[in-house]
Order: structure tokens, then C-alpha cells, then sequence
């Protein structure tokens, strides 16, 4: 037994020393340029980000470009250069000509980039908006996590929007904000009673890009039934259980795009809902329009983007119970801060 536990005991040894810690020799992938330049018809001003990429082993943040000279010029050869108000923030001021056509020139470090020439689209529009029973799973823990699926259910809302052209295509953002209200003790003149405060907490979305265009393979040019947002059935989830909801102010931005822009988006959402298969596209597929002109072979990332633009604002409230739910046109525009808390008066924006 003795004679046992000894070779037992000389195998441990034999095998543990032979662990050793193995450090994969990775070539060092120099950073490229990261060209974030939306701009919006309309706008005084309009923002340019211009920043490094990090390498996989690199922080995360990105180290702003603060070396660059950015010019926006029209097809007239008109030029408009930018003003660095920040580190890596490039503006441009002086509204877009709708009757123009634009690219953008970007020199650093001896190289020089450059966009193809992009024209503002008109000014997008809606046709129709209307909601449909739906259900929307959540899987909290990753795609490993085939247990943790959430269900919940609700109202899915649709938009259409009639087309008389051949292309167009739209980007979606919204903001959804839920009014709420909740008793609090107080006292007033000399007796102690119960009011309520009122309430608002925001809500953005936080998928992959909300896109839409006409359908592939087909005749159609007209966009109908594009889901532009979910809302629950049971808002009140959302809140304590001394809070009251009121319905949601759902704040809607809509923007016109060219084509290059869409695919350059659905490109992204196709990494963005990568799952690490074999088959998934990479970054550098992501189809843009900017590119090196000094340099063909350097890598860009990032897109140029004219976009027009609109809002919507609607209220929303779901009734589970009688199945009416109300779907309203907002038709004053308020300057609503993200959060906020009001007593005993109803605040300025609210609505029923």
C-alpha cells in the first residue's frame, strides 16, 4: 500500500510540474481611423468624431484624433472646414443645401481620406401607425443560458409609410418614457395628509440598429408593417409597488438615409447579432463609403451619412382588461428632461 501511494504521489508530481502557462504570440494590429459623421439636414451645427480603434487586448476606450483637418465640400467645389471644440469632436456650422451634393476630405498623418459625394434625401414621413398583440423573449443570460428565457407580452407597433420613388430608406431612435405617481405623507395647514407626486423615467432602446427599406427581391417600393417598437402589458413592473403608471409619452426619430447608409447599417446589425459561429462577418465587411486615397490598402472604419430628419411624439397606454388601448398624436412638442420627480402639481408635458 505504502509502495502505492508513493507512485501515486511521484505521478502528481511529474504531471503538475509539467504545467505551464502558454502566452499565444499575437501580431500587433496597428489601430486604424474610427469616422463617425452623421450629419442632419437642418442643422446649424454638426458633430464629426473622428477616433483610433483599440487592438483586442487593448483598453476599450478609443484615443480621440486630435491631429486632423476635416473639410465638408459641395459639388462646387465650396469648402466648409471643421472647428475641433473637443478632443476628436470636429463641427461644422452653416445649414446643408438640399439642392447640393457633399463628401467629406479628412487629412492626418500624412494620409488622406476621402468620402463619395452624398445628397440630402427629403424630409421623411409616416403614413400610418397602429399596434398588434405580440410577445417578446428575453434571454438575459446569453445565448448559453437556454434556461433563462423571459416572456413577456404586449403590443408591437407598426408603422407605413407609402413610397412613389424606387428607394428610399429610413433609421429609426425613439425614447419611451413612462409617467408614473406615488402618495407621500405630508402636512398642510396644520393637518397631516396624503399626496401624490408625479413622476417621469426614460427608457432608449439598446438592439442593434432599427432600419427599414423595401423589400428585397420584390416589385414593392411602399414600407409596410415595420416594427419601430414593444410595449409591455405590464408597465407596472417597471416601478415600486406604491407607483402608479400613467402611460408613455413615445418619442419617435425618424430619418431619411441614402442606400449606401442602409447597408452600411445592416451590415453592423449583422455583426452586432453575431453569435460567434465560423460564418460571421467581420468588421472590416461592413460595407462604408469613406476610403484611403493616399493609402488604397489602409483600413477606414466608420461612414459618411446626410440624413433629413423628423420627429413623432404619440401617447401610449395599453389596457390588457378591455383591450382598447389608445394610440395618440402628440402635437406640442416639450422640452422633456430624462428624469424627474414633481409634487403635487401635474407637470407642464403631461398627458392622459
Amino acid at each position: 500500500m505504502l509502495k502505492l501511494i508513493k507512485y501515486l504521489l511521484s505521478g502528481f508530481i511529474f504531471f503538475t510540474s509539467c504545467e505551464s502557462v502558454y502566452v499565444p504570440d499575437l501580431d500587433v494590429v496597428e489601430n486604424v481611423m474610427v469616422v463617425d459623421a452623421r450629419l442632419i439636414y437642418g442643422q446649424q451645427e454638426n458633430k464629426i468624431i473622428l477616433q483610433n480603434s483599440s487592438g483586442f487586448n487593448e483598453k476599450t476606450s478609443f484615443d480621440p484624433i486630435t491631429t486632423a483637418r476635416v473639410i465638408l465640400t459641395d459639388d462646387l467645389g465650396v469648402e466648409n472646414t471643421a472647428i475641433q471644440q473637443e478632443p476628436g469632436v470636429y463641427s461644422l456650422y452653416g445649414q446643408l443645401d438640399s439642392m447640393r451634393q457633399y463628401k467629406l476630405l479628412i487629412s492626418d498623418g500624412g494620409d488622406t481620406y476621402s468620402s463619395g459625394f452624398e445628397g440630402v434625401p427629403p424630409v421623411p414621413h409616416i403614413d400610418t401607425i397602429y399596434s398588434d398583440h405580440a410577445e417578446q423573449w428575453i434571454q438575459p443570460g446569453g445565448e448559453n443560458s437556454t434556461g433563462d428565457f423571459l416572456n413577456f407580452t404586449g403590443q408591437q407597433l407598426f408603422v407605413d409609410i407609402d413610397n412613389e420613388e424606387s428607394e428610399i430608406y429610413f433609421r429609426f431612435t425613439a425614447r419611451k418614457i413612462l409617467q408614473y405617481y406615488f402618495p407621500f405623507d405630508t402636512v398642510l395647514y396644520g393637518q397631516k395628509m396624503v399626496e401624490y407626486k408625479f413622476a417621469w423615467k426614460s427608457f432608449y432602446a439598446q438592439d442593434s440598429y432599427n432600419i427599414a427599406g423595401p423589400p428585397e427581391y420584390s416589385s414593392q417600393v411602399d414600407i409596410t408593417k415595420h416594427p419601430v417598437e414593444f410595449f409591455r402589458y405590464n408597465d407596472q413592473a417597471l416601478l415600486d409597488t406604491t407607483e402608479r403608471a400613467l402611460g408613455w409619452i413615445y418619442i419617435m426619430h425618424q430619418y431619411r438615409i441614402s442606400g449606401s447608409a442602409y447597408n452600411f447599417y445592416k451590415d453592423l446589425n449583422s455583426q452586432l447579432e453575431a453569435s460567434g459561429k465560423i460564418f460571421d462577418p467581420l468588421y472590416v465587411q461592413a460595407r462604408n463609403n469613406i476610403e484611403c486615397v493616399s493609402n488604397p490598402a489602409k483600413i477606414v472604419l466608420g461612414n459618411f451619412e446626410i440624413a433629413s430628419y423628423r420627429e413623432h411624439r404619440y401617447y401610449i397606454r395599453l389596457n390588457v382588461y378591455s383591450g382598447k388601448h389608445t394610440i395618440r398624436p402628440i402635437e406640442v412638442f416639450h422640452d422633456i428632461p430624462p428624469a424627474g420627480v414633481i409634487p403635487l402639481t401635474v407637470p407642464w408635458f403631461w398627458e392622459h
